[in-house]
């Protein structure tokens, strides 16, 4: 004797589009029955024997994920000290600008 071929089950929420079904939740909920379900249990759904949960140590993966990598700053250890000039430069003394904007214009040293 053969085996007796399997139907493939057919949902009751057929889809429109892939990921839409035909019929929103409430209408799912009122076809498979589910509301009687409740109605006979008190008003509550029956929740499965739950096993006992073994806790893992291991952190959970973020939700998050930059899309870009994100570079970690480096380690800076300067501290910002005051600039040490030349003996020569006092206030009032005549001074060249070398680089910038005003590069090339004489200046008076003032502090």
């Amino acid at each position: 004797m053969t085996a007796k071929a399997r139907n493939p089950r057919k949902t009751r929420n057929p889809d429109l589009v892939r990921g839409v079904g035909r019929f929103l939740r409430p209408k799912t909920y009122h076809k498979c029955d589910l509301w009687a379900i409740k109605v006979k249990n008190g008003g509550v759904f029956q929740s499965p024997d739950s096993k006992p949960v073994v806790e893992t140590a291991s952190e959970k993966a973020p939700k998050f994920y930059p899309g870009d990598d994100i570079k970690k700053p480096l380690v800076n250890n300067h501290k910002p000290k005051p600039t040490k000039l030349r003996m020569s430069i006092t206030p009032g003394t005549l001074l060249i600008i070398l680089a910038g904007r005003f590069k090339g214009k004489r200046v008076v040293f003032l502090k």
